[in-house]
């Protein structure tokens, strides 16, 4: 054994270790490293992990699916169910020009709405349909339940017959249709429906396209959340800035910091809504349905347009600004507070939607979040009173923030009016309280109180927070990995690397990449 002193690049905060090392260590470390750099610059602290793979996830499986694939963009997702067992989330993308037919459509007129949407996919190039596994099922049964669906729709029965053979031939070939298994039908304008399974092409059957988008779309269609969902998401579309499939790879949260990797390659200049990480009625009964939606599609998107035209029309130097860029800049925050307060409000509300859970909010919150907030504030009552004091105090429209002072490293509690952000002070948001009449009027009038005191007791989402403080403390995710390595028995190479040598070799390989 021979014993070695490492020490840690002149940039980054220095690493004096004297440890005892086996003669085959440097293999273990190579492995270990490369490991590490893929967690790193895969997942960042500041990104939602389950959003960031995904536009739109179903909210019964979980199962995420990418805002567009090969160009196509996403119409909706949804679970198909047989009893009680989420057998396969389903996804569809078609072309611009089959949204476009019902975005005007209203939500309320959902058999219509679906009618005109099979209607225009008639002289679309290709409708995808995506069916991720979530329950392990054998070929032949996975064929023949998805044969006995196109069945009744058409009376090409060869037709049928053929393409069941050729989805049992696809999944026979990996043994059964296991979780995680993705079986895609291209629907080609041709009439023809072809067929692969994990992205390798099985075949291809003429004449069923029209038969094979009934049976999700028509008024018996097999999952009927799937259809709900493709009305939420492509029905009362007045712009196409009100889209609503972002996905975290290009929100606003990814955009906190420039020393996030995933930034270097997300970064635009023209923002869209993001997805909310709920349903607009998971919020209910604190927030109803109605005042959700047009905080989201009205409020919101309103900020978010006049950003984006703002931009467009002005300095073309500020097409490469991030949002937090926009906020902390003080020559804008003086010349052009316009462009601040809305980029500030885009930013806001990106971060609202976040501080809150569709289900499980509430209570008191725990880990290093408790800890903290006993020590900054004495209790976590002492916190709230504080919080809700300050909630009655706004003037017209503000927000309430806990925000974590960076300076003097505590927790503090913020009022800022219009779209004021604490990332102008340093401060880091932890949590944030919408107080902007549009965030409650419809349901409380001038009772807030209640309003605040719903969003303590059944909506704050304190793991989100709990996450926000770790990445404003320097506990964020390298940390968290690194005491889990620890724990699986490989204390030595939790002990080596850091999440800032990790970070620092990610950037350098996404560079190399690009």
């Amino acid at each position: 054994r021979k014993h070695r002193s490492l020490h840690r690049h002149s940039s980054l905060r220095t690493l004096n270790l004297r440890l005892t090392l086996p003669g085959m260590f440097p293999r273990l470390a190579g492995i270990a490293s490369w490991a590490l750099l893929a967690a790193t610059f895969c997942i960042s602290p500041n990104v939602n992990v389950e959003a960031a793979a995904a536009a739109l996830v179903d909210t019964v499986t979980k199962i995420g699916f990418d805002d567009n694939l090969g160009g196509l963009p996403l119409f909706g997702v949804g679970c198909r169910k047989k009893g009680p067992i989420k057998v396969y989330s389903v996804g569809m993308y078609s072309d611009d020009k089959a949204k476009d037919s019902i975005s005007s459509l209203t939500k309320s007129n959902k058999a219509g709405a679906l009618s005109t949407l099979r209607d225009s996919l008639k002289s679309s190039q290709v409708t995808t349909f995506l069916l991720k596994m979530n329950f392990k099922v054998g070929a032949e049964k996975m064929a023949g339940a998805i044969a006995d669906s196109v069945a009744p729709r058409t009376s090409d029965k060869d037709a049928v017959e053929t393409l069941k053979n050729l989805i049992l031939d696809g999944v026979a070939a990996k043994g059964a249709a296991t979780p995680g298994t993705t079986l895609q039908f291209d629907c080609l304008k041709n009439g023809g429906v072809k067929v692969s399974v994990d992205g390798k092409e099985v075949g291809s059957v003429p004449g069923l396209c029209r038969a094979f988008c009934d049976v999700f779309l028509d008024d018996n269609g097999v999952s009927p959340a799937f259809r709900d969902s493709v009305v939420e998401n492509c029905c009362d579309i007045t712009s196409s800035s009100i889209t609503a499939t972002d996905t975290v790879a290009q929100t606003l949260e990814s955009q906190q910091s420039s020393h996030n990797p995933i930034y270097f390659l997300r970064r635009k200049s023209n923002f869209k809504l993001p997805n909310l990480p709920y349903a607009y009625n998971a919020l209910q009964p604190v927030i109803s349905e109605k005042t959700l939606r047009a905080h989201h599609l009205k409020h919101n998107a309103k900020y978010i347009d006049t950003v984006n035209k703002m931009i467009n029309d002005g300095d073309t130097k500020l097409k490469g600004h991030n949002l937090v860029q926009i906020i902390q800049d003080s020559q804008i925050r003086q010349n052009n507070p316009s462009l601040y307060n809305n980029a500030a409000q885009c930013w806001n509300h990106d971060f609202y939607w976040k501080c809150m859970a569709g289900a499980g909010g509430g209570g008191e919150p725990t880990g290093l979040l408790a800890k903290t907030i006993r020590r900054d504030f004495g209790s976590f009552n002492n916190l709230r009173n504080e919080m809700e004091t300050a909630a009655m105090k706004a003037f017209g429209s503000g927000w309430v923030w806990l925000g974590y002072n960076i300076q003097i490293q505590k927790l503090e509690v913020i009022l800022t009016s219009g779209g004021g952000n604490p990332i102008t002070e340093n401060i880091t948001p932890i949590l944030a309280i919408d107080m902007w009449e549009h965030a409650y009027y419809l349901d409380y009038q001038e009772q807030r109180n209640e309003y605040v005191n719903g969003f303590f007791n059944r909506l704050v989402n304190w793991k989100f927070a709990e996450k926000n403080l770790k990445h404003a403390m320097g506990k964020g995710f390298i940390p968290d990995m690194m005491h889990q390595v620890s724990h699986r028995g490989l204390p030595l190479l939790a002990a080596m690397f850091s999440a800032n040598w990790a970070k620092h070799k990610a950037i350098h390989m996404l560079f190399r990449q690009s």
